[in-house]
């Protein structure tokens, strides 16, 4: 019987896995664009005043659905330096 339940539980996180990569890939296209938009208007790629507001919107985010902060924080800092990267490498090499 849990055995049942564990492997219903297991296929259920296995399609929460397909959103997020899902999601993750989205993110990553319209963060592209951005990057091009931006290389077009000579602005540089990376805003660290727009990153400090998205890691304190995440963090405020994460205590509203009873996550941790700390744990929010460090995972999307990852998604944004993979997101720079991807802009770097597809529209170019700016700061």
């Amino acid at each position: 019987m849990a055995d049942d339940k564990i492997d219903e539980l297991r296929e259920k996180i296995d399609r929460i896995n397909q959103r997020l990569l899902s999601l993750i890939a989205d993110r990553q296209d319209v963060s592209v664009a951005i990057g091009a938009l931006k290389v077009a208007d000579g602005l540089p790629l990376y805003s660290e005043e727009r990153e400090a507001e998205l890691l304190k919107t995440f963090r405020s985010d994460a205590s509203r659905l009873d996550l941790d902060p700390d744990y929010v924080e460090e995972l999307m800092q990852v998604v944004l330096k993979h997101s720079r990267a991807a802009q770097r490498r597809k529209v170019g090499h700016g700061s």
